[in-house]
């Protein structure tokens, strides 16, 4: 397979994008040995690299005839708008092609063009973000209708010569100074800018405590003249530029005592990254992509611009060589475990078209039988002891939604799910109200909070998750939620669109991530800075909207079942099994996809846990929530 990356910029030229292209193409021909050709707009020409300068709109038309030439399978544009329509363009020739674009910030304020701009995106396959707070904000203020995951960055960390290190503090003059607080960052934008120029303020309230404290600066730029100036006047010899430093994992965050970034604009800024994965304990922003990583008090502290908070925090963790070591432990442990170019390259292949092995989270919507002609529990009385004894038997743990009125008429059946381990959620109060995103706010909250209140009083415990019936959750949703004490929802289904009559829209989940995020509190489709976790169904590649589950199983079989598995871009893949579809279909009318979707029969199910066991890696939702929090 080819895949092309086509790149604002190449190095010489550094900053996030250059090293996020550079690690994708590495890893993309060091783990899958797949043609990785690079086209860039800035940069030096190499093997496998080609460069085309000019003006954006040149570079649209040079890009997309190298394109041409090269005849990838796949495109992958980064960052700018003009790497993405070269793409794009060539797609028009070549329809199958797959175009990815990757944002790495946000887009400046744009006016009316940002329409010019949502059209633009909303043709890519895929648009993903470095980091969920990228992404909403893109979805919110662009409005972009296609889908999207978030693929952060990783790091590359070697060990460190001590040699290395102490020829660098020779270097710049900082041998025998310390504490010494590090910053790594171009001085290119002025938002960014603003937040070093806070840092140095704050230097003066530290220096207080710790005299001998030095903020080192690395990076160049057009502000670095400003800055200097300022911190000249500010702090006398208590800040050090020491320019750009080619490669700062290998001498620079093991200098420094601890690592701060303060900005007013990021995305996932690598250097934060790769100070953690050094094991460096860090202060920085509450801003961006940074609380997606630091976790406040936990591997590192989270602080606004507020310079007397900044210095306050720098001063208490430079005091206790206790704090300083646990940080900077957690933080090395954060990043090894989840932001490694291996998983961030995982997360495109499906989007490329290419299969991977997935971590599988097996769910299960305990609810009445749908379209029977009266009431009917079949799939919980005859399904669930079928289910719970697969689960038993391949070491499974499932997460159960129930509604509550199946536990009411059959309290033993949750009970016997509780007694086997399997955490339970909440599915509303039944399956009656089709869709609860056309209620009120406060008709939703009576309804949680009786549905809650009703399993708890059954099995002694109070629910964690919700799942809406029908995925039918909206912003009202997600309030009452936080109102109930909820810690996470799953209800939605990215791709999923609803709409009565052909015409109001009941639910539009299309752009929705693939990967855990935190919802909005007016659309659960978009992240936000609710206090939930979204763990989104996995939609199915063969059935655009649909989830892949056990209805699917049963229709199309076990190969085309794990074929849609390792092609789907949701990480984790969330399962989805209703116990009505262990049962055999209800007599009467009912649905034509009913018939090829339910059986009593398990063989299929027994079949699929046994290869997912032996191809697959198997989670469960409170594990991957564990991961993210």
């Amino acid at each position: 397979m080819k895949i092309a990356l086509v790149t604002p910029y190449w190095s010489p030229v550094r900053g996030g994008i250059t090293t996020y292209v550079q690690e994708l193409a590495k890893e993309l021909r060091r783990i899958h040995a797949i043609n990785v050709p690079v086209i860039a707009r800035e940069g030096r020409a190499e093997a496998n690299v080609t460069v085309l300068g000019g003006t954006a709109t040149q570079f649209v038309r040079r890009a997309s005839l190298q394109l041409e030439r090269l005849r990838p399978d796949a495109v992958h544009a980064h960052g700018h708008w003009y790497a993405l329509e070269a793409g794009l363009r060539y797609r028009r020739r070549h329809p199958e092609t797959r175009v990815v674009f990757t944002l790495h910030t946000p887009f400046p304020p744009l006016g009316a063009r940002r329409f010019g701009l949502r059209l633009l995106l909303s043709k890519a396959n895929f648009v993903t973000g470095v980091s969920a707070d990228l992404l909403g904000i893109t979805m919110r203020t662009i409005g972009i209708r296609t889908r999207t995951r978030v693929t952060p960055p990783g790091v590359s960390v070697q060990p460190v010569n001590p040699l290395s290190i102490e020829e660098f503090l020779k270097a710049v003059g900082l041998e025998n100074r310390s504490p010494l607080i590090g910053y790594v960052g171009r001085l290119v934008w002025e938002r960014k800018v603003q937040g070093v120029t806070q840092l140095i303020r704050a230097m003066k309230t530290v220096r207080m405590s710790f005299p001998s404290a030095v903020l080192v600066v690395a990076g160049d730029g057009p502000y670095l003249r400003s800055l200097r100036e300022f911190a000249n006047a500010e702090v006398p010899g208590g800040v050090v530029f020491v320019g750009d430093v080619q490669d700062p994992v290998a001498c620079f965050y093991g200098a420094v005592d601890l690592y701060a970034h303060i900005s007013f604009q990021e995305g996932m800024p690598l250097a934060v990254l790769e100070a953690m994965a050094s094991g460096k304990p860090v202060v920085a922003s509450n801003i961006g992509g940074i609380p997606e990583v630091v976790r406040n008090g936990q591997n590192g502290f989270l602080v606004s611009g507020s310079t007397p908070e900044l210095a306050a925090r720098i001063v208490e963790v430079l005091s206790s060589p206790d704090l300083m070591l646990r940080l900077g432990k957690n933080a090395m442990a954060e990043v090894a475990a989840r932001f490694t170019w291996t998983s961030t390259v995982g997360r495109f292949l499906p989007l490329y078209g290419l299969a991977s092995r997935r971590r599988i989270a097996i769910t299960v919507d305990l609810e009445r039988d749908p379209y029977a002609t009266e009431t009917s529990f079949r799939g919980a009385k005859e399904g669930m002891p079928k289910l719970l004894e697969l689960f038993e038997k391949h070491g499974v743990r499932a997460t159960v939604f129930t509604t509550s009125d199946v536990c009411d008429r059959l309290p033993e059946v949750v009970e016997e799910i509780v007694r086997r381990q399997h955490p339970l959620g909440c599915h509303g109060e039944s399956h009656d109200v089709e869709y609860i995103s056309k209620q009120t706010y406060q008709w939703q909250f009576e309804s949680l909070r009786r549905a809650t209140e009703t399993l708890k009083r059954h099995t002694g415990l109070r629910p964690r998750g919700f799942r809406a019936p029908n995925f039918s959750a909206n912003g009202d949703t997600i309030r009452v939620l936080e109102a109930l004490g909820y810690e996470y929802d799953s209800s939605v289904l990215p791709g999923r669109r609803v709409k009565a009559k052909r015409m109001l829209e009941l639910l539009d989940f299309r752009m929705a991530p693939r990967d855990p995020y935190r919802p909005s509190r007016d659309d659960p489709a978009i992240p936000g800075i609710s206090n939930l976790w979204e763990l989104p169904v996995a939609e199915n590649p063969f059935a655009p909207g649909g989830p892949i589950g056990l209805g699917y199983l049963n229709a199309y079989g076990v190969e085309k079942t794990i074929e849609a598995i390792a092609l789907s871009s949701s990480d984790p893949c969330v399962f989805l099994i209703h116990p009505w579809e262990l049962v055999n279909p209800p007599p009467g009318p009912i649905p034509e996809w009913m018939r090829a979707a339910c059986t009593s029969n398990p063989s299929k199910l027994d079949t699929l846990l046994t290869r997912l066991g032996q191809e697959h890696d198997l989670t469960t939702i409170d594990a991957e929530l564990a991961m993210v929090r």
